[in-house]
């Protein structure tokens, strides 16, 4: 066991609880002894591999059930990493403006408040979830190039509401039936986008402005 746990450069602790955890089990002996494998070394390394990218280790389990669910986990950590990697820059910006002499903390503050509206904590399971329904909902909006239509929808919400307009005012009606045609467009009637925008809007809940959010509600309700 320990020739075999130095192949991966990994403890024999660890696999024990690789074996209680069900990701890699070994042969048994009538003694109860483990024994493991050749066969046994490319799982190791898949897990080693998959540990050190940040995956958690009820993901890799998930992932190595068969090559869509792994191809998935792939694509999601790299979402995750590609959104740590940006936020690291967004720290260095800053860190950059509180090096000059007048440090405008009520800026900095705002673009923060920005950054980050909601969100649970990295490596957690909603942090997982959050992620995976950001890279769905991004990859769909790549793939529609839709960028220039939400943007100019939300703004047209915003001076709709500016102007005091609601959902139940004739304007407010005409723009939740065109937010509804643009909810249709995005979902494209596949039921994880649909989960996913569900999930994220309302993870955006508490930040959001009670009055957008009447529009989106009442144009998703009736998607």
């Amino acid at each position: 066991m320990r020739q075999f746990a130095a192949l991966a450069n990994v403890t024999v602790r660890t696999l024990h609880h690789y074996d209680r955890v069900g990701l890699l089990k070994p042969r048994r002996t009538r003694a109860g002894y483990r024994v493991y494998r050749d066969a046994d070394l490319p799982r190791l390394q898949q897990i080693v591999v998959l540990k050190f990218l940040g995956l958690s280790l009820i993901e890799i389990a998930s992932a190595l059930k068969n090559d869509a669910r792994l191809d998935a986990a792939l694509k999601t950590r790299r979402f995750a990493v590609k959104r740590k990697r940006a936020q690291l820059d967004v720290v260095v910006h800053m860190l950059d403006e509180l090096e000059k002499p007048q440090r405008d903390w009520t800026d900095l503050a705002s673009f923060v408040r920005e950054l980050t509206p909601f969100g649970p904590r990295d490596g957690s399971t909603e942090r997982q979830k959050l992620d995976e329904a950001l890279r769905l909902m991004g990859e769909r909006r790549k793939a529609l190039n839709v960028t220039l239509e939400e943007y100019e929808l939300n703004r047209d919400v915003r001076r709709a509401i500016a102007g005091g307009e609601t959902p139940d005012t004739a304007d407010g009606r005409a723009l939740v039936r065109r937010w509804r045609a643009s909810i249709d467009r995005f979902i494209g009637g596949d039921p994880s986008l649909r989960e996913a925008l569900t999930y994220v809007m309302g993870r955006r809940q508490p930040a959001a402005d009670p009055a957008y959010r009447a529009f989106f509600e009442r144009a998703f309700r009736q998607a």
